[in-house]
C-alpha cells in the first residue's frame, strides 16, 4: 500500500486593514506573512490596508497574534492552485551565482 503525499496547506490571499500604518507594520512584523512582490499599503475603509498571503495555519495563528486586535483580517480567495503552479517556476541554488545572469521565477523570503 503506497502512501499519498500530504496535501498542501491552503494558501489564502487576505486583505488586512489597520487604523494606522504603525499598527499594520506591527502586525506584519509579528506575523511575517508573504506580502508578494509589490507590497503597497493603501487607504482602505477605516484606515490603511494591504493584501498578503497566508497559509491556513499562519492565518489561524495570525488571528491570535498579540497585534491582531488592531487589525481586521479578511480572507479574499484561496490561491493554492496558482501558488503551487507558480512554485514550479522557482529555480534551485543561488540565482545570482553566475555573473551577468538575469534572475527569474519567484523569489524566496529570507
Amino acid at each position: 500500500m503506497s502512501e499519498e503525499p500530504p496535501a498542501e496547506e491552503p494558501v489564502l490571499r487576505c486583505h488586512v486593514v489597520a487604523r494606522t500604518t504603525e499598527e499594520l507594520r506591527a502586525f506584519i512584523d509579528e506575523v511575517r506573512p508573504d506580502v508578494g512582490c509589490r507590497a503597497v499599503a493603501r487607504a482602505s475603509g477605516e484606515g490603511v490596508g494591504i493584501d498578503l498571503y497566508l497559509k491556513q495555519g499562519q492565518l489561524d495563528r495570525a488571528r491570535s497574534a498579540r497585534s491582531a486586535p488592531a487589525v481586521t483580517i479578511m480572507p479574499v480567495e484561496n490561491v493554492t492552485e496558482n501558488w503551487t503552479a507558480r512554485k514550479g517556476e522557482v529555480g534551485h541554488g543561488d540565482r545570482y551565482a553566475r555573473r551577468g545572469a538575469v534572475p527569474h521565477g519567484l523569489g524566496r523570503k529570507e
